[in-house]
């Protein structure tokens, strides 16, 4: 499996959903719009809904270490 590379502040809410589709629950606990909102980036998103984008960013890049994490086990294990 390929690794998950971290996000930033530039990176869109779509490219955050090709990377993982795991991450849209994360977005939507965030208080991201993962429908109609797609091509906005996270900061773009964050700063039109007072959403803290550091704090989102962190967590978002959280799930993305576990992600890769379990698929490193994973390689391992086969």
């Amino acid at each position: 499996m390929k690794k998950i590379d971290p996000i930033d502040e530039n990176t869109t809410i779509k490219e955050i959903l090709d990377k993982d589709p795991s991450l849209q629950s994360e977005l939507l606990k965030l208080g991201f719009n993962t429908c109609c909102a797609k091509m906005q980036t996270i900061k773009n998103f964050a700063q039109e809904k007072q959403i803290d984008v550091r704090k989102a960013m962190e967590v978002l890049n959280t799930k993305i270490e576990e992600i890769n994490e379990v698929n490193e086990i994973l390689e391992e294990g086969m």
